[in-house]
């Protein structure tokens, strides 16, 4: 999905996934903004983790704290904020998406698991699995329109809701096509979902 959608923006990008911007394929997610102006990475406080290690790529490497109020000289900072796997994370999910959404001046990029086994380790924890629903309301209420919002539906899979929100609809109108499913894990446990409830919950 991302390899799809991460062209179409340019400009200043952060990953904010913490310090590692490799992506499990033997690449990395910066190569994925082919029109990128400049390109940075997050890291959490005390650079525990990898901080340095890309000195020598051309990557700026930041230290972002999600669960702490954004330093005024970040807010607006970047074009496109993406982020991938970590809210599950954080324990004050909604301070952390605030922040995402902060950083940004114009696009968030999200991908986090809506049902998936809990992944514990002493480095951190796993607090939650948010619904496509309140993903969408989130970025509406910090000033995002959400552009699409899809989620995988493989059997017996982890599912996945990859989101694209921007403060700009008409901006990409002709790049990308408006697409939002709610349904989670169609495979296993059916469709109940009508458009007419959604519609009317999503303006409140």
């Amino acid at each position: 999905m991302l390899r799809k959608y991460a062209p179409v923006f340019d400009g200043s990008i952060i990953n904010v996934s913490g310090w590692d911007d490799r992506d499990k394929e033997g690449g990395y997610y910066r190569e994925y903004f082919t029109r990128k102006l400049s390109y940075a990475v997050s890291n959490a406080p005390s650079k525990q983790k990898g901080f340095g290690s890309m000195v020598d790529s051309g990557v700026e490497e930041l230290e972002l704290d999600l669960m702490l109020p954004l330093r005024n000289e970040l807010v607006g900072r970047f074009d496109v904020v993406f982020n991938h796997t970590t809210l599950e994370h954080v324990l004050d999910f909604q301070a952390a998406f605030k922040n995402l959404c902060e950083l940004s001046s114009g696009v968030v990029v999200l991908v986090v698991p809506v049902i998936q086994n809990i992944h514990i380790k002493s480095s951190y924890g796993d607090y939650l699995r948010p619904t496509t629903l309140a993903i969408a309301k989130l970025f509406k209420r910090y000033g995002f329109e959400p552009l699409v919002i899809k989620t995988n539906d493989q059997p017996f899979a982890p599912i996945y809701c990859f989101a694209i929100a921007v403060k700009n609809l008409e901006r990409y109108q002709d790049k990308i096509d408006k697409y939002a499913d709610f349904q989670m894990g169609r495979f296993l446990y059916g469709d109940g979902l009508k458009k007419e409830d959604l519609d009317i919950l999503l303006k409140d």
